[in-house]
């Protein structure tokens, strides 16, 4: 009967547990260096790549900063999963990150720059990533399991061609 009952709390203690997933990746391949340059054919092409690798993975919210060049980066998943994109100033990480934390079992798109991507990364799972000026094809994906234990993983993937 112990052992039953030991069970039955096992198992209402795995259900309570919630997972919540962040995929976090820089905006694509720019045009130009101006400050608020729009995308270029290989950023628009790596955007709908965007799309079909996240379209299977129940994205419910995206966030994208308020730079052209993010928002056309999530554009494309947005419209094909038919969720707004809710724009963050990039200077605001710390905001974005409490904000980001407070979602519970959700999986979530952010798109972000060079410099305030590593720093949401680092908030939601404490570990440290970079990304060089050229790299464009990274996705960063934080796991928190929320539960009698909470643990944050990060696997660091790629998608689309190859950054040089």
């Amino acid at each position: 009967m112990l052992k039953y009952c030991f069970g039955l709390l096992v198992m209402a203690l795995v259900s309570a547990s919630c997972t919540t997933r962040y995929y976090l990746v820089r905006h694509a391949e720019r045009s130009d260096s101006s400050p608020d340059s729009p995308l270029s054919e290989a950023g628009l092409a790596r955007a709908q790549v965007l799309r079909d690798t996240l379209q299977g993975k129940d994205i419910h919210r995206i966030f994208a900063s308020t730079y052209v060049r993010t928002q056309q980066t999530a554009r494309p998943l947005a419209d094909a999963l038919a969720v707004p994109i809710t724009l963050y100033r990039p200077d605001t990480t710390a905001g974005l990150t409490e904000r980001l934390k407070r979602l519970s079992g959700e999986n979530v798109l952010v798109v972000g720059h060079s410099d305030n991507i590593p720093d949401l990364v680092r908030g939601l799972c404490g570990q440290t990533v970079t990304i060089p000026g050229n790299d464009f094809d990274n996705l960063f994906v934080v796991t928190v399991r929320k539960g009698l234990i909470t643990t944050r993983t990060l696997q660091q993937l790629t998608y689309g061609a190859s950054s040089p």
